[in-house]
């Protein structure tokens, strides 16, 4: 039986939700009442997440502090640096870099340590390298982030629907867009679909909020009124700043012992799919 290496990322995380979902419940209730689209409010457009430019650049920063969502600002203090260091290893940042005429992306991970790593993702083809730099390998499917990009630039917002929309709200000056969810609602994805299926496997009556157990009944996003990009997504777990930033005039080309370790797969691959010739077979 073929053994997939689990990805580094959830590995990463991994620790982060079992621990979230072993602590209290302290979910905070929220209004009867949701704000709904007011009349002659600008609404937003289809598809209501906008995909990242053919060409981009954006940065996905995370954090466990949800005391307040509009803050857009990422700098720490050093007595929290150091706090974070002292805590297990959990991911803070990762920088996304996507050039979909290459089908290519760039994930560049930074760590509460400091520590950083780049994964690549080529042709489909997820490409990270072993810890203590011990040579490349293939994400395996069920661990890879390259399914979930596959079908969007941002997976963890697959749960946005119009039924979702709660008007408009200015963010650091911007109009935005307001949606919001119940916890219990919201479709999951990656790490988290990964932990709920493992415990519904032993209890069939789970649910999302039992297991997780989120400091917010319901998740929020905002997105940009103009580009429709994400600026901001509390899921009650973890709270995610997004900024975009102008790509590098240079496309985005992956390392060459990159290409070289796809190229050798490849190729490995396509002599061990390729059936013996037969009898008078010159």
């Amino acid at each position: 039986m073929k053994h997939l290496i689990p990805h580094p990322l959830f590995l990463a995380t991994l620790p982060l939700l079992l621990l979230l979902a072993a602590g209290p419940a302290t979910a905070q209730e929220t209004p009867a009442e949701r704000p709904a689209a007011k009349p002659g409010q600008p609404a937003p457009r289809m598809p209501l997440v906008a995909p990242a430019p053919a060409r981009s650049e954006w940065t996905v920063r995370m954090t466990t502090d949800l005391s307040d969502t509009e803050k857009m600002a990422d700098e720490r203090s050093p007595a929290a640096a150091a706090q974070a260091i002292s805590q297990q290893r959990t991911v803070r940042s990762i920088q996304f870099s996507k050039d979909a005429a290459a089908k290519a992306y760039r994930l560049r991970t930074r760590y509460s340590d400091g520590d950083s790593e780049d994964e690549w993702i080529v042709m489909g083809s997820h490409v990270a390298e072993r810890a203590g730099h011990r040579g490349l390998y293939i994400v395996g499917s069920e661990s890879s982030i390259a399914r979930d990009l596959s079908r969007a630039d941002f997976p963890e917002l697959a749960w946005v629907e119009m039924s979702c929309y709660r008007g408009l709200k200015t963010v650091k000056g911007k109009p935005a867009f307001v949606f919001s969810i119940p916890f219990d609602n919201k479709q999951l994805t990656g790490d988290q679909a990964q932990i709920m299926a493992f415990v519904k496997r032993s209890d069939a009556k789970a649910t999302p909020s039992k297991v997780f157990k989120p400091k917010v009944s319901e998740v929020l996003l905002y997105l940009d009124a103009a580009t429709q990009l994400p600026i901001l997504y509390n899921d009650g777990l973890i709270l995610r700043r997004y900024s975009f930033n102008p790509p590098s005039e240079d496309r985005l080309q992956p390392p060459a012992k990159i290409l070289e370790f796809l190229k050798a797969r490849n190729e490995a691959l396509r002599v061990r799919l390729t059936p013996p010739a037969g009898p008078g077979t010159s």
